[in-house]
């Protein structure tokens, strides 16, 4: 029997029973007849409402959680069907569909998505979004189950992905095991079987406590928030929510799980470990409908033992058409499909380490500085007039970085940032494509990272975000959400908490080199090519980890011939040097914590060409990070034409920073670098700093000096200003920055473009954000004007335009310039 609308009627026959016992009073019925009667009808679909997560965080909001799904489910069972709490989706048996979802609030404005899951199979059968004013909140409750139900029988199974055929285990390997009594969550809906606690949400820094006062009626408390307990012995660790861990208070939380038992790096999921590991299967989208569920599932697995960091993937598609993998060179994976992980082991929002791999286990690894936003096409970028600096930004167009063009366009897209790529770390990783996706393993060894020292016992932790990037869908998944009302990727990544007694022992790698050089001449007289004798030379490379956030390099005699060339660049009728950046190992060890804001770059290492020898200590101390790099280089005195007097002499070099990080992406450092050569000198000091000001805004600033002698230039000295304001917010962005650099400046450590210099430039941007086919549009414009010392014009930029992003991963840009170049 069905309703007009096309759903069944549940449970109408089960309710023909008790009325027959009322009609036949006293008469007996036979103990057979319930039975058959039971078997003669179907069971009640149950579907199982899950508690709407507060994606924003607010605790104000948390009251919404509960009450949003006590409507949700009331509006189900009004339709007939059999509603059970969700205390774990797919906990009670015969469980056929799960709700699941979250709401955000900006304002007086609600936007609550919620999607229709198959319990069984995890596949999303619908999701849906639902904007409106706070006020509306009764009627945006009730569209939930409308919009989520219409046109679907949900008395039918659900159309199923492809499942994956089990593997006989292999010989050499264990068969799986799971500890006894873990229940293991299904795909797509939260872990299960894991005890929790009750704790309330810490208040508001504003709240006002009112001692022996009630409750005003009418008036609203936020409820309180389930937890995460410590797992106890044998049971699996859950993702939850911290109470307090600094500044990432309330964020998501996971603690891995502990295990005596190392994973074979095969990309195949077949290993006990994963049984027992710890398990995230939420994401949220972070472009292109920001906060949406994911479209697609995702499973990501973590473990740990003493010596490293263990990660198990299962990447699930509804279609495998939509897998883009490709076998190519490390740090080109930008267009693939990938999945990323973020650590900032100190916890202090103000770098990250960044690994990632795709379907066939490629890797890519990057450093992500603080001042990278969240989401590309901010808005806040800005450009230069005849004096931007190169290297600025990690894989921007020409930015000297490795990833180029597809990793400024990942960027752009407003996907994940990448960071900069030319750091390499040692680590394991493996994958291998399955019929519902791709499966993944990684292992990243703790001496590949640094991180705060910890007595035993005392547990480590750290600021954490997965990312899952589906290009072909022009989507990005996120499993702490991002909002683009905040600036900044670090303060919105979720925590890695719980590690403990991790490995002391001092990392020592030793890379010896040899290398010969035979040279040769043609006797034009006899025609007898004559070889000279060989020339070789030796060398070597040490690394040692001084304490686990501490790390000394040396080099004697260092071989760069193995490294990756150069991008070819045109020097042509350019006006200005090129910069290169640099690739050679050595000098790429904390790179980073050299780094300054402004159009100058005072450190760089491709000044020192042919180094004897060189030291550097970097890492951090307390709050403070630190580092010092000394070397001599041969090639100044080589050069010909050099005074006789300085041929065979080398040039003595010494660089020095201290960075003191004040709060999330905030500090105060300090810079001075030197080079001697003969009577010759080189000398630069400076301060520089960063401060956040609220969730949208920040100001940077640099100023420095320098004196510089040689016998081409004499003696000069001069400064170097920078003064620079962001803001990015989700629809209005805009920057302004003043820049100058005195004619007398000169460095022979670092890179300057231009000298005699005074820039003013802005930027201002809006978007809107249909979410539809069309993700985002809005118009820009930007103003810019370049004076010498002398107050003539130099140059002049004027630029309007408007730009937007499409679901098929396009950007189109129209833009009308007016540029004026003296």
């Amino acid at each position: 029997m069905r309703k007009p609308d096309g759903r069944g009627v549940v449970g109408g026959r089960l309710h023909a029973i008790p009325v027959l016992a009322v009609l036949f009073g006293c008469c007996p019925i036979p103990p057979a007849w319930p039975v058959a009667a039971a078997a003669s009808v179907s069971p009640p679909v149950l579907v199982e409402v899950e508690p709407f997560a507060n994606i924003s965080r607010s605790p104000a909001d948390a009251w919404l959680a509960a009450g949003i799904a006590e409507t949700v489910a009331a509006d189900l069972g009004a339709l007939g069907l059999s509603v059970v709490e969700g205390r774990g989706a797919g906990t009670a048996s015969g469980v056929r569909w799960v709700v699941t979802g979250g709401y955000q609030r900006l304002g007086e404005r609600l936007r609550i998505t919620a999607r229709l899951v198959e319990a069984d199979s995890g596949a999303v059968v619908r999701s849906v979004r639902l904007d409106g004013a706070l006020g509306e909140l009764f009627a945006l409750q009730d569209r939930i189950v409308v919009e989520l139900t219409a046109g679907i029988d949900l008395g039918a199974a659900a159309p199923r992905p492809p499942r994956i055929r089990p593997r006989a285990p292999r010989a050499a390997r264990a068969p799986v095991e799971f500890a006894e009594g873990i229940i293991l969550p299904r795909a797509g809906v939260p872990n299960v079987g894991v005890p929790v606690t009750r704790e309330p949400e810490p208040a508001p820094p504003n709240a006002v406590e009112r001692p022996g006062a009630a409750a005003a009626a009418g008036e609203v408390r936020p409820a309180p928030v389930e937890l995460v307990a410590a797992p106890a012995a044998g049971s699996t660790p859950a993702p939850g929510f911290t109470p307090a861990a600094g500044i990432l208070a309330g964020r998501p939380s996971v603690q891995p799980a502990r295990t005596a038992d190392r994973p074979r790096i095969d990309g195949r999921l077949d290993d006990a470990v994963w049984g027992r590991a710890a398990r995230i299967t939420e994401f949220v989208q972070q472009q292109p409908l920001d906060g949406e569920p994911a479209t697609e599932q995702t499973e990501v697995y973590i473990a740990y033992d003493t010596q490293n960091l263990y990660f198990g993937m299962h990447v699930h598609y509804s279609d495998p058409v939509l897998i883009r993998a490709n076998r190519s060179d490390r740090d080109q994976t930008f267009s693939d499909d990938t999945i990323t992980l973020y650590f900032d082991p100190f916890l202090d929002q103000q770098r990250a380490y960044v690994f990632s791999v795709n379907g066939y286990g490629v890797q890519s690894d990057a450093i992500l500085d603080s001042s990278t936003p969240a989401g590309g096409m901010g808005g806040g970028g800005r450009r230069s007039s005849g004096g931007g600096r190169p290297g600025g930004g990690g894989g921007s167009p020409g930015g000297g970085r490795r990833g180029g063009m597809s990793a400024s366009l990942a960027a752009a897209l407003g996907g994940a940032p990448t960071g900069d790529a030319s750091w390499d770390a040692l680590f394991e990783s493996s994958g291998a494509l399955v019929e519902d996706g791709w499966t993944a393993e990684v292992a990243i060894p703790f001496k590949s990272l640094r991180y705060p020292s910890r007595d035993r016992g005392e547990r480590h932790r750290w600021g954490f975000q997965v990312v899952r990037t589906i290009p072909s869908k022009n989507e990005t998944d996120v499993w702490a959400p991002i909002s683009r009302d905040v600036a900044g990727f670090l303060p919105q990544m979720g925590l890695l908490d719980g590690l403990t007694d991790l490995s002391t022992s001092r990392n020592l790698e030793i890379l010896p080199t040899l290398t010969a050089i035979q040279f040769g001449s043609l006797d034009t007289g006899t025609g007898v090519f004559e070889d000279g004798d060989p020339d070789p030379e030796g060398g070597v490379n040490v690394k040692y980890g001084v304490t686990p956030n501490l790390t000394f390099d040396y080099t004697y005699n260092p071989d760069f011939s193995q490294i990756e060339s150069d991008i070819p660049q045109i020097e042509v009728n350019q006006r200005f040097p090129l910069f290169y950046p640099e690739l050679r190992p050595f000098f790429l060890e904390g790179q980073e914590i050299f780094q300054v804001p402004g159009q100058v770059n005072l450190v760089h290492t491709r000044t020192i060409v042919d180094p004897r020898q060189g030291a550097k200590l970097t890492g951090k101390v307390g709050n403070t990070t630190v580092g010092v790099l000394v070397a001599n280089d041969e090639a100044p005195g080589l050069v010909e034409g050099v005074d006789p007097s300085l041929h065979g002499r080398t040039a003595q070099v010494a660089v020095a920073r201290a960075r003191y990080d004040l709060y999330a992406e905030s500090y105060l450092g300090v810079i001075a670098t030197d080079r001697e050569f003969g009577d010759g000198y080189s000398r630069v000091g400076g301060v520089d700093g960063r401060f956040r000001l609220g969730r949208t805004s920040s100001v940077s600033f640099q100023a420095a000096a320098a004196q510089h002698r040689n016998l081409e230039d004499g003696d000069n000295a001069g400064p170097i200003f920078h003064l620079a304001y962001d803001r990015t917010g989700r629809n209005l962005s805009y920057s302004a920055a003043v820049d100058s650099v005195h004619p007398d400046f000169r460095t022979d450590t670092g890179f300057v473009l231009r000298t005699d210099t005074r820039v003013a430039q802005a930027n201002v941007s809006y978007r809107w954000w249909p979410e539809n086919w069309l993700v985002n549009w809005g118009p820009l414009a930007s103003y810019s004007r370049n004076y010498d010392f002398e107050g003539i014009l130099q140059d002049e930029q004027a630029q309007v335009g408007v730009r937007g992003v499409m679901t098929n991963s396009m950007i189109w840009v129209a833009m009308a310039n007016r540029d004026m170049e003296r």
